[in-house]
């Protein structure tokens, strides 16, 4: 048996390829088991910036078209297009790529905070829909243990910046101070409660906030002091916010048409729009529209690189960590076919001991 992780990045693919191979946690429920048939025991890893499949399998490459095609064909696309912008690695190299990943030493903000926690959650989600098998249960716990040691023990999570601060942080620069804004922010999820607290913390004047699950966006804006609206209501308050954020699994929630008509409405006052969704919420033509302002995950490369910076000399003492727990795994992971050498052993003497006792 090995591990094959076949999957795609920022480093290999761009925004518009993501978006379109990226699972919502409800996709997870019906993916994972349609996965399994195909390809056997498997877990998902999605995130805004990466969709990556690990699996055991006796055959590498033929699991390896079986996945192609799963994905290709569960997200309605050509193989022949995707193919390009996917990787794959197998055993050693297969995990040391998720123990980075786990660390945030894979991630678009190096470090990035969030990483961890999704890790997590994608072996949570292969749990709830099939059992996970002992091999890719114990290299996904081994990963998060590693990511956790990382945090713990090296400054990369000094100052830790997640996709959601750092989009944030895009909005002081270009707009300076916040206290004097309204920001609307669209979902309440894990996403949306990290851009929440984020501006916050960047002591935001007016935050108003908006989910399709009416509760969530009242349990949030409980919990920091802002105003909670219904979703329907949410052109209304188009009409009236300085800056608009939106965090969501729903692509297109914004149609040009949405940002247009709001911007009739506000009579030429510039409206600045950070999409932090991916798959992206709001329409990318909507950038053409006069006065907006509209920026995405992918235009996060500058405070990426500023973070990059700050976190290099972490890195090395990171990286020594991930080795040190790979090289756990990899002597477990290795003792593996002597074990399976010996049961096949005792079975064949114990075949040879029946036929005799029965001779």
């Amino acid at each position: 048996m090995h591990i094959l992780l076949v999957g795609l990045s920022h480093n290999s693919a761009p925004l518009a390829v993501r978006e379109r191979v990226s699972f919502s946690h409800n996709q997870l429920e019906e993916a994972l088991p349609a996965l399994r048939k195909r390809a056997g025991d498997s877990i998902i890893v999605s995130t805004c910036n990466r969709t990556e499949i690990y699996t055991t399998t006796p055959n590498p490459t033929k699991t390896t078209g079986t996945v192609l095609d799963f994905l290709a064909g569960y997200h309605k696309l050509d193989p022949d297009t995707l193919a390009p912008h996917l990787y794959t690695e197998q055993d050693t190299d297969a995990a040391r790529h998720l123990f980075q990943v786990a660390a945030g030493l894979d991630s678009f903000i190096l470090g990035e905070s969030e990483i961890l926690g999704q890790v997590r959650n994608a072996l949570s989600a292969s749990s709830d829909a099939h059992r996970v098998q002992v091999p890719l249960s114990r290299l996904f716990h081994g990963a998060i243990r590693s990511g956790r040691r990382v945090r713990d023990e090296t400054d990369i999570s000094r100052n830790a910046l997640s996709v959601s601060f750092a989009g944030v942080r895009l909005v002081q620069r270009e707009l300076g101070d916040l206290a004097r804004l309204h920001v609307l922010l669209v979902g309440a999820g894990e996403a949306g409660r990290l851009v929440a607290k984020a501006l916050r913390t960047a002591g935001v004047g007016r935050l108003t906030v908006t989910n399709r699950t009416h509760e969530r966006a009242v349990e949030l804006a409980n919990e920091l002091a802002a105003e909670a609206v219904p979703f329907e209501d949410m052109p209304r308050y188009l009409d009236t916010a300085d800056v608009v954020i939106t965090a969501t699994e729903v692509s297109n929630l914004m149609s040009v048409s949405d940002i247009t008509e709001a911007m009739h409405r506000r009579a030429d006052k510039p409206l600045f729009v950070m999409d932090l969704g991916v798959p992206r919420n709001v329409e990318p033509q909507a950038a053409d529209v006069e006065n907006v302002r509209l920026y995405n995950i992918y235009d996060l490369s500058a405070i990426a690189e500023e973070n990059l910076q700050l976190r290099k000399a972490a890195a090395g003492d990171a990286e020594a960590i991930v080795e040190e727990e790979l090289a756990k795994f990899t002597l477990w992971w290795e003792s593996q076919e002597a074990v399976s050498a010996v049961k096949e052993l005792q079975k064949r003497a114990d075949d040879i001991r029946l036929k005799e006792l029965e001779r």
